[in-house]
């Protein structure tokens, strides 16, 4: 069984002047977001958004890009979105589903507050819905600064697990490798099963006398700690493009790690 989740809102948030505000770095602002963010969701008796440090360089990478190349959307100029965006730049994040808050000021004075940005976007419905959305567990978001404009991205996601191992380009078939990950999802993380996508839909694992997986194989979960944990990845269907995926239940999620043996 293969499930799939995912979520994504594309909305633009208003323009307009905000209020002055001094002796705030641009990561400060950023960093206040993510609180005030946060002050709403407890407000309506949401659990906190974990920063990320990952999602924040994302959201950075698209604030950076509308200002390069002078645009003001979701899609950007390479006509990704933000669930393209994610995989192409921060590929060791697996998640569930993910969402992004974009805002665009102009104000002659260049001085700007992270409250009237976060007032904004709770003023706006599908902003608001991002910000309450009860499935999203972490935030991080990218401020850029162009002249007398900001451009601010918030990127919303509920991740699964994150990549831990540095992975060569290509792998061994003949060896088996240990993989490391740090569990992020917000279900009980012993629930957690991984699932090694074969390169060949055909090749058959047996799992047992009477019992096969046909294009894939379960793997074994190794724990280390209760966030930390690691996989034996053997490559018993020969050379190609095997992809680690994750779910509950036996089934998957079909965003994974892709391993390239040869």
């Amino acid at each position: 069984m293969k499930l799939s989740f995912r979520k994504l809102f594309f909305f633009l948030v208003f323009c307009g002047l905000v209020m002055p505000v001094f002796g705030m770095t641009i990561r400060e602002f950023e960093e206040e977001v993510w609180r005030l963010t946060n002050a709403q969701r407890r407000q309506h008796s949401l659990p906190a958004l974990q920063y990320d440090n990952g999602l924040a360089d994302l959201a950075r990478i698209h604030s950076n890009n509308m200002v390069k190349h002078s645009f003001f959307a979701h899609t950007d100029h390479l006509g990704d979105d933000v669930a393209s965006r994610q995989p192409k730049y921060y590929p060791a994040l697996i998640v569930i589903s993910i969402g992004e808050n974009l805002g665009k000021f102009s104000n002659s004075a260049r001085v700007f507050t992270p409250q009237e940005l976060v007032t904004g976007w709770m003023n706006s419905p599908h902003h608001r819905e991002n910000i309450l959305n009860l499935d999203y567990t972490h935030l991080g978001v990218g401020i850029v600064l162009q002249g007398n404009t900001l451009y601010a991205t918030q990127n919303f996601a509920a991740p699964l697990v994150k990549l831990r191992s540095n992975l060569p380009k290509s792998m061994d078939q003949q060896r088996i490798y240990r993989i490391s990950f740090q569990y992020m999802g917000a279900a009980n993380a012993k629930d957690l099963n991984c699932t090694l996508i074969y390169p060949d839909p055909e090749a058959a694992y047996q799992i047992s006398d009477d019992q096969e997986m046909v294009g894939a194989q379960p793997l074994k979960i190794d724990w280390q700690d209760k966030n930390n944990f690691s996989l034996l990845v053997p490559f018993l269907a020969g050379k190609g493009d095997y992809k680690l995926c994750f779910g509950f239940g036996g089934g998957y999620y079909p965003d994974g790690v892709v391993l390239r043996a040869r």
